[in-house]
């Protein structure tokens, strides 16, 4: 499993009331494809530095955290090659990657999880103004925290090394990309939150964004 970083991830997670059934669903999300764990891990990462900025606007800063942990367990139902595959993927490729919002969804609910982690799980590819899956309704009927998952998944997966199908962006590029997809892709407020701690040289994203 990968590991959490630093003692306050680890007493957040220690405090929440299913700390061994995430254990367990992101080592299953490990064993099956490992940057999508560390992925999750980063996601959490980013959702409390987000709570940290604006505190009260997510909500319970440990639920924040487990939402960003959580949100990609559907890909246990996409195989690692569909995954790690550098071309453009064929229409049961994308159909899988599209589905595994609402695999992930089942998996949580089925796990006893609060509804409004099912829900992020569910709604993390809903874009602002619809368009996204597996809905395709515009995600201002998200709930607040869903929204924020959906920005910090994008922020990461635009940074982060190991994509097979492209190179990383740098920091000012997936910045830029953030502000561009704001009101579009993006809920521009929870946008708003996260460019405002991502401009923190020394804060909490500092490592994840090369700063």
């Amino acid at each position: 499993m990968p590991g959490l970083p630093g003692t306050a991830f680890a007493a957040l997670l220690d405090a929440y009331p299913q700390r061994q059934a995430v254990l367990a669903l992101l080592t299953r999300l490990h064993r099956h494809h490992a940057a999508s764990a560390g992925h999750s891990v980063r996601v959490g990462q980013v959702l409390l530095a987000m709570a940290t900025e604006q505190p009260g606007y997510l909500g319970d800063p440990g639920t924040a955290f487990v939402a960003g942990l959580l949100h990609d367990v559907g890909k246990l139902a996409v195989p690692p090659g569909t995954l790690d595959s550098p071309a453009s993927l064929d229409k049961a490729g994308r159909d899988l990657i599209r589905a595994h919002p609402a695999e992930g969804a089942a998996i949580l609910a089925e796990a006893g999880f609060q509804p409004l982690i099912v829900e992020v799980a569910l709604g993390h590819h809903e874009r602002w103004q619809g368009g996204g899956y597996p809905a395709g309704l515009p995600a201002t009927a998200q709930p607040r925290l869903s929204r924020a998952v959906a920005v910090a998944d994008a922020l990461v997966a635009m940074v982060e090394p190991g994509r097979p199908y492209r190179a990383p962006l740098g920091r000012e590029a997936a910045l830029t990309e953030l502000r561009a997809c704001a009101g579009v892709h993006f809920d521009p407020e929870t946008t708003s939150i996260l460019l405002a701690a991502a401009s923190r040289g020394d804060g909490p994203l500092a490592t994840l964004l090369g700063t």
